[in-house]
């Protein structure tokens, strides 16, 4: 019930987007391998209070970092706004689209979404990790992410996805999906994981042919 009421609350707040007053673009400076790099994050206000960030902007499709940028990014869990500390729970529509250089992306740990399109094409991401705070993936967020080959789930319970097609068809025949021992059942039988053609519980690698 928990589950769902967070979710609804999530789709509710997304759905009304468009209608909040006072939502606001800036930029925070966070830690990546070329040392720091300006990000672009979206407030969203609730009840004339600033309760939450999302990655990207209210611009759909407009990268959060430099399309150039080639290296490691480290998404904090929670990020400075008017004298106060904001969790980022999601990652907006094209946030990192298009991105090829990009080698690595840190998820923060308040994370609740990441929406579609968010790292379609990021052609050098070799591994994700998904935290165990993620409750929904919605379509085509790792479309096109050709060289990704270990994609952990750290959440128990399978996020909510809408599609089957979140990751690219060469992912799913060709990465190593690693996700807890408990949840290994859930997880095969789950429409957003059940695809991958390689399969392990938490760190151990059981199929030496896997790549």
């Amino acid at each position: 019930m928990k589950r769902l009421l967070t979710i609804f609350l999530l789709t509710s707040a997304i759905a009304a987007y468009a209608l909040l007053e006072g939502e606001v673009n800036f930029t925070h400076l966070i830690p990546s391998s070329e040392g720091t790099l300006s990000m672009t994050f979206h407030a969203h206000p609730q009840q004339n209070i600033m309760v939450s960030v999302a990655v990207g902007t209210e611009e759909y499709q407009q990268p959060s970092i430099p399309s150039d940028f080639e290296g490691s990014v480290f998404i904090p869990d929670s990020v400075p706004f008017e004298g106060r500390m904001l969790p980022v729970l999601w990652i907006s529509r094209g946030s990192f689209q298009l991105c090829p250089k990009l080698k690595e992306v840190r998820l923060p740990n308040s994370l609740l979404s990441i929406s579609d399109l968010a790292f379609e094409g990021c052609t050098s991401l070799r591994e994700i990790t998904l935290p165990a705070s993620l409750d929904v993936i919605y379509p085509h967020a790792f479309i096109g992410c050709t060289s990704l080959r270990r994609v952990r789930f750290l959440p128990i319970t399978p996020p909510e996805s809408y599609n089957n097609d979140t990751f690219d068809e060469v992912t799913y025949a060709t990465a190593t999906l690693v996700v807890p021992a408990a949840a290994a059942d859930a997880y095969l039988c789950n429409p957003l994981s059940y695809r991958f053609r390689y399969h392990a519980e938490e760190l151990p690698i059981y199929n030496k042919e896997q790549p």
